[in-house]
């Protein structure tokens, strides 16, 4: 006891050293999901070229075929309801065990999982090492399973073919799919779609060689030739997998930006904006505009954390979520579920039921992936969960009549939207956070695989643990089926609700602020606004806007030097008259264009010399549609003048025409509820990118 005082007096309890060790691995975790970009050497580059050097090039269209059949291998998963009861009846001597689907589970899990963990480590390395390892684990993961099943132990089963061959299958899935959506940047939905469409058309291939192989094998010899047959065609697929040369796809988000014809009065060779901007940056928001120098068409880049972070990403976990949730319920007990409830006479064989629902979830991935191309991520979503929910309601009436053919029908396309939201998914973050940012991205998405895997499977199990246990229903009985069905159909509700806020766009995250606002959001292609206060006249509501200050009579000074009786109106100083004038000498054909155009005037107030920029056949100002003169106020002088009332001179001045007035509902209290017409939005879009990119020109000069 005394020794023990001796060292406990003596010792010293350095909790700063915990703490820096905790820091240090904090940052090793955020480096780690920073530092995505994969770096390689010229002869690297020169050898992805190639897929027999110097004999056989590497062309675009190889990886989909390779993706393809690498992911249905991966596919074989989804057969794995024929393994339900041979594996129960050969461990517990219970056909009925319900044991052997918890695998399923565990393997989904582990995808989503390892999809998060390693997809980082993915996006910086070769797609063709990632997928050579996903299919070594792959197939560890069968013969661990094999090893199981010879020795009687579900543990070793468990850990096998659901760890193991779980975290294969997931660095496997996200390899395919970045290499694929990386070579087809123009069509990431029906490039994804078909790579995707393998994983679950791996169901129809595989429940017929399951049973096959299950009439003239053992259980461990089954999972051994399984595991062997896909690492031979995994293994020659990942000697094809070559990412693109670099600069393929855009370093970021392309941001939309109409073509604006804009003079410089100053350097009459240097017509456009888009001349102007080349090579330059801004920061919008917190996040940064580049120009690329030849194109001269704007890019948002995204950090990895930024992505992550935002509401956006989490709005469509949510969402993915509950699309699959039912799909892998389903998917892992329809055999078991038709067996049950229709008996042995059932009018199908169960093989031939779960190989039409791979092909309906291979289907679902194809078309749901293309149709996303041209009609848009989020409204394709939204048509997959309305439609999961209406089959849903659909199914708690049917089940309880025992009718076979539209229960299988109603399942078939509940699959068909299961996949279609898998085919959706990829193309949707690589649109939202650009290909950079889309393995990662994607690993984490996953996650929802994994929750949905886990929690609703194992929910599902509960409540037919509980009905058949302690309730007396047995499995034969409908309601046992039903009762699920509301759980799933209140999720299905909440992902709708969730995926209507889910902002795809960079116009939709990044359109302006309005002083007083809480929120703004498009919803069918219309902008609605939350605001507090009263709504000003044009375009003063506007955070990033100063109008510059009227004079002490009220009267306006028009472009033209004179004074308009408008209100509301700004001084255009004697310099600014002159350029102006100068500009309008300039004017091409003297056509006018509308009265939303936009003029830009960019000041540099340490020389006292105005930089002119005007929109080539622009009117700048009529008696119907007066034009008003602002000041840009940038993110940093906003944080230190937030009320914008008297913000310090700004490097950029703009000229615009006041827009339509707003359509304005007045809620309780001070809250307005603002439809943002498509000019208005059009218009102030185009002003908030002009002149931050000016800003940054202008103080590069």
């Amino acid at each position: 006891m005394k020794i023990v005082e001796e060292l406990a007096s003596e010792a010293v309890f350095d909790h700063s050293a915990r703490r820096e060790n905790v820091r240090s691995f904090r940052e090793m975790l955020i480096n780690y999901y920073a530092n995505t970009e994969y770096i390689r050497t010229p002869q690297q580059i020169k050898r992805d070229q190639w897929i027999i050097y110097e004999r056989v090039r590497c062309r675009a269209w190889m990886i989909i075929p390779v993706a393809v059949l690498s992911q249905f291998c991966l596919g074989s998963l989804y057969a794995w309801s024929i393994f339900n009861k041979p594996i129960d009846n050969h461990i517990y001597d219970d056909p009925t065990a319900n044991r052997a689907q918890i695998t399923f589970y565990i393997a989904l899990g582990m995808l989503g999982a390892s999809g998060a963990a390693f997809g980082p480590w993915i996006e910086s390395h070769s797609p063709r090492m990632c997928a050579a390892i996903a299919a070594t684990l792959f197939f560890a993961g069968h013969c661990t399973a094999a090893l199981g099943l010879a020795c009687k132990e579900m543990g070793i089963m468990y850990f096998g073919y659901g760890f193991i061959s779980g975290i294969g299958m997931g660095v496997g899935y996200v390899t395919t799919i970045d290499a694929v959506i990386q070579w087809y940047p123009n069509a990431r939905g029906l490039a994804s779609g078909l790579a995707v469409s393998g994983f679950g058309s791996g169901a129809m291939a595989f429940s017929n060689l399951n049973a096959e192989l299950l009439r003239k094998f053992t259980l461990p010899q089954v999972f051994f030739i399984l595991g062997s047959i896909n690492f031979v065609v995994m293994i020659l697929c990942a000697l094809v997998m070559r990412p693109p040369p670099p600069d393929y796809n855009l370093p970021g988000v392309a941001v939309e930006m109409a073509e604006q014809s804009i003079a410089d009065m100053h350097n009459p060779q240097s017509r456009s904006l888009q001349q102007t901007i080349k090579g330059k940056s801004a920061t919008i928001g917190g996040q940064t505009i580049t120009v690329g120098s030849d194109s001269g068409d704007p890019v948002l880049i995204i950090t990895l954390s930024q992505a992550l972070s935002s509401r956006d990403f989490w709005f469509l976990w949510v969402s993915f979520f509950v699309n699959l949730v039912f799909g892998v319920v389903i998917i892992s007990n329809l055999a078991s579920m038709s067996t049950n409830m229709f008996g042995q006479h059932m009018p199908a064989p169960v093989t031939m039921i779960v190989t039409i629902e791979g092909a309906f979830n291979a289907s679902g991935r194809l078309l749901m992936g293309w149709t996303s191309d041209w009609a848009g991520r989020r409204r394709t979503f939204l048509f997959i969960i309305t439609l999961q929910i209406v089959i849903v309601t659909c199914l708690v009436f049917v089940i309880p009549e025992r009718t076979f053919w539209p229960f299988v029908v109603l399942v078939w396309l509940a699959t068909f939207c299961y996949g279609g939201g898998v085919g959706v998914i990829a193309a949707t973050l690589a649109d939202m956070f650009g290909a950079p940012n889309m393995s990662a991205c994607h690993g984490v998405m996953l996650t929802g695989w994994s929750v949905a895997a886990i929690g609703g499977g194992l929910t599902y199990t509960s409540v037919v643990s509980v009905l058949t246990g302690s309730r007396g229903y047995t499995l034969e009985d409908p309601y046992v089926y039903v009762v699920n069905q509301y759980w799933i159909l209140s999720l299905l509700i909440c992902g709708w609700v969730f995926l209507f806020f889910v902002r795809v766009k960079p116009k939709e995250r990044m359109y302006p602020r309005v002083h007083g606002q809480l929120f703004c959001h498009t919803l069918a292609g219309l902008m609605f606004r939350l605001a507090r206060g009263t709504a000003q006249h044009g375009l003063r509501d506007y955070e990033f806007l100063s109008a510059v200050p009227q004079p002490k009579d009220g009267h306006r000074v028009g472009v033209d030097g004179k004074r308009s009786e408008s209100d509301g109106g700004s001084i255009i100083s004697n310099m600014q008259k002159t350029e102006v004038a100068a500009a309008r000498t300039h004017r091409l054909g003297g056509r006018i264009q509308s009265s939303t155009d936009m003029q830009v005037a960019s000041a540099i107030h340490e020389t006292a010399t105005i930089s002119t920029y005007m929109q080539e056949d622009a009117l700048l100002s009529d008696k119907h549609h007066p034009s008003e003169a602002f000041n840009y106020v940038s993110d940093g002088h906003r944080s230190t003048h937030p009320s914008a009332a008297d913000p310090p001179s700004s490097c950029v001045q703009l000229m615009c025409a006041m827009p339509p007035a707003r359509r304005c509902i007045r809620l309780f209290g001070k809250w307005r509820l603002e439809h943002v017409s498509k000019e208005e939005a059009v218009t102030v879009w185009r002003m908030y990118l002009s002149c931050a990119l000016l800003a940054s020109t202008g103080s590069e000069k």
